[in-house]
């Protein structure tokens, strides 16, 4: 009984989770760590189910229907590499159908500058975060990272995750032990999102 619970109380959370990162910069700490964590979860207390139980099984059809959805929404709409910004760069915009190739409606004015000099030709991650017309172009290091080892990126993405990394050293590692985003939030940006805070300047705000 507990173990139904258990699983009962993981959509109310993942729901609160989401609903606190689209008010705070500081929580879109992930390119969902969030997304990435509530994956994890759903696998955990699939397992932590009991076989001969007949409610246990209705149980694991809906969760393995909430993974693969899950799984296909992370890896087809958040994957971003070289290839995938040239294609949201081209975008048409308003275009309302189930056919629609920008079904976010994203603008490709909202490609941040930073990023067709960052990204290299080989290698890719999970952005920050998306929401309808807006994209999160950050790299975060913990999501991303956690993706790899909850199995929530394809063996491809995972390679191209390191490969980014090994090649991007210098930006997301330096001479600290890991960055936790990449590029911090400075001037206008910090100063919207903190309120101008002087604990948190760009040196560590992710």
């Amino acid at each position: 009984m507990k173990k139904l619970h258990m699983l009962e109380s993981v959509q109310p959370c993942h729901v609160f989770l989401t609903s606190l990162q689209s008010r705070s910069g500081n929580l879109t700490l992930a390119f969902g760590l969030l997304q990435a964590l509530f994956y994890q979860a759903l696998r955990f207390a699939r397992d932590m189910l009991v076989q001969e139980d007949g409610v246990a099984q209705d149980l694991k059809k809906l969760i393995n229907s909430r993974l693969s959805a899950l799984l296909f929404h992370i890896q087809e709409y958040y994957w971003l590499d070289l290839r995938k910004l040239n294609e949201i760069y081209r975008y048409k915009t308003e275009e309302y159908s189930y056919d629609a190739v920008n079904k976010f409606n994203i603008y490709p004015d909202q490609v941040s500058p930073w990023l067709f000099e960052w990204i290299p030709n080989k290698g890719g991650y999970f952005i920050g975060n998306l929401q309808p017309a807006h994209m999160d172009f950050r790299f975060f290091s913990l999501g991303n990272l956690w993706s790899i080892c909850g199995s929530l990126a394809t063996k491809t993405q995972a390679e191209d995750i390191l490969e980014l990394m090994e090649a991007k050293w210098d930006d997301l590692i330096g001479t600290m032990p890991l960055k936790i985003c990449f590029p911090a939030l400075a001037e206008d940006e910090w100063r919207i999102i903190t309120g101008s805070d002087p604990k948190n300047t760009y040196y560590f705000w992710p």
